[in-house]
C-alpha cells in the first residue's frame, strides 16, 4: 500500500473531543481509502466520528467521488454507554463544517432498518464497529455480506479485546476469507472478498 505521507485532517482541534480507540489506525485507513479509491463507503457505527471523518479526509484530499454513510442511532448501547443528542449534533457540525462539499449521508436508523437502503453487490467498504457481542458482530456481518461487491473490503474493529465478542467472531471469519490484522489499538481486521490489495 503506497504511504501517502502525513495527512493533516481537517477535524484535528476536535480530536480531543472524538477521543477513540480507533486513532492507531488512522494512517492506514486513510492510506487504504486514497489508494484503492472506493466508490461507497460504509460504516457502522460511527459515534464522535474519528474513523468515518480519517476516511472522509482521505476522500476529500484524493478528491474522490467517493459516497460515505454513517449509520447509527446515535443513542449509544452497553458498550459505548447511552447518550444524548449532543453527540448526533457534533458530528453533524464538523460534516458541515469541513466535508460539506464530500456526499456524505448520515443514516440516523438501526444496522437492519439501514441496510435495506441499499442494493446488493453495492457496497466497496463496510467498516463494521457496532455492539461488539459475538451475536450482534455475527448478524451485522451476515446482514450486509449480500451488500457487498465482489471484490468489497470489510474492516472489524476490536478484534484483540478478549472480552469482546467480535475476537470470537474474527476467529472464525478470518479461516474463510483472505485477511489481514492489526493488533494495537483493540485490533483491526480487514477481510478481502474478491481482490486482495497489497498492504
Amino acid at each position: 500500500m503506497l504511504d501517502s505521507g502525513s495527512p493533516q485532517f481537517d477535524f484535528e482541534k476536535y480530536r480531543s473531543l472524538m477521543a477513540s480507540a480507533w486513532e492507531g489506525h488512522e494512517l492506514f485507513a486513510y492510506n487504504f481509502v486514497r489508494n484503492v479509491k472506493p466508490r461507497v463507503i460504509v460504516e457502522l457505527g460511527t459515534f464522535t466520528g474519528f474513523s468515518f471523518f480519517v476516511m472522509a479526509q482521505a476522500v476529500k484530499d484524493a478528491k474522490l467521488s467517493s459516497k460515505l454513510f454513517a449509520i447509527d442511532t446515535w443513542e449509544g448501547d452497553k458498550h459505548t454507554g447511552f447518550y444524548d443528542d449532543s453527540v448526533y449534533k457534533f458530528v453533524k457540525g464538523l460534516k458541515n463544517r469541513f466535508y460539506a462539499e464530500q456526499k456524505i449521508k448520515f443514516l440516523r436508523k438501526t444496522f437492519k432498518e439501514a441496510n435495506k437502503d441499499f442494493r446488493d453487490n453495492s457496497i466497496d467498504l463496510l467498516h463494521i464497529d457496532g455492539l461488539h457481542t459475538y451475536k450482534a458482530v455475527k448478524g451485522d456481518f451476515e446482514m450486509w455480506l449480500p451488500k457487498m461487491n465482489k471484490n468489497g473490503v470489510i474492516f472489524f474493529h476490536d478484534i484483540a479485546v478478549p472480552y469482546f465478542g467480535v475476537r470470537r467472531f474474527w476467529a472464525e471469519i478470518e479461516k474463510k476469507y483472505p485477511t489481514n490484522s492489526f493488533s494495537h489499538s483493540y485490533g483491526l481486521g480487514i477481510i478481502f472478498l474478491g481482490k486482495v490489495y497489497q498492504l
